[in-house]
């Protein structure tokens, strides 16, 4: 969380990115109403782009708190941990959905998701049955090409979210084939 707010702080500071980013009416104060928010959701009042990101984040990870029983520090910090590029860009709906989203799965060990989403997995591409959760192996053929469509690619779509709370890990797969039929899946 340190880490978090000390690249809102520094952004805020430098005012080195585009003057909508950046906060005109910047304080000391609005660091200590950044650095609080967490707990009491109390805020400066002004409404840039990076304090919106931050309170994000925090709100985010403190639905996370709600829906799994485990302290949005917690959360953010394992987030935190695992974020390697700017946070403006790291902190979506995509990266941390909701937990009672579509295609959200929730399970307390490895070994639990690894039991529930078995060895099938729906690529979103061709839509053959992969074995690698993350790389379609399917040999089906798109337009007289091997499919070998990533789940972790620049198109993310038709992927299950699996969060781990052992771990304090999500990742995005493929759909589990024992899993299109559970809460909600789109077909």
């Amino acid at each position: 969380m340190e880490r978090l707010l000390n690249n809102v702080i520094k952004g805020l500071e430098e005012k080195s990115d585009f003057k909508g980013r950046w906060c005109e009416h910047y304080t000391d104060k609005c660091k200590e109403y950044l650095k609080s928010y967490g707990d009491n959701q109390s805020d400066c009042g002004h409404n840039c782009e990076y304090c919106k990101k931050y309170k994000w984040a925090v709100d985010r990870a403190r639905h996370y708190e709600e829906k799994l029983g485990i302290s949005w520090k917690e959360i953010l910090k394992s987030w935190e941990d695992d974020r390697t590029y700017w946070f403006m860009n790291y902190y979506q709906d995509a990266n941390q959905p909701l937990i009672d989203s579509d295609n959200v799965f929730v399970f307390e060990t490895v070994d639990e998701l690894r039991e529930k989403c078995g060895k099938e997995f729906i690529c979103p591409h061709c839509k053959g049955i992969s074995t690698d959760p993350y790389e379609c192996n399917s040999g089906k053929k798109i337009m007289g090409k091997v499919c070998d469509w990533k789940a972790y690619g620049f198109f993310q779509f038709d992927l299950a979210f699996c969060y781990v709370k052992a771990e304090r890990k999500g990742t995005k797969i493929f759909m589990p084939v024992s899993l299109k039929n559970a809460k909600g899946v789109k077909e």
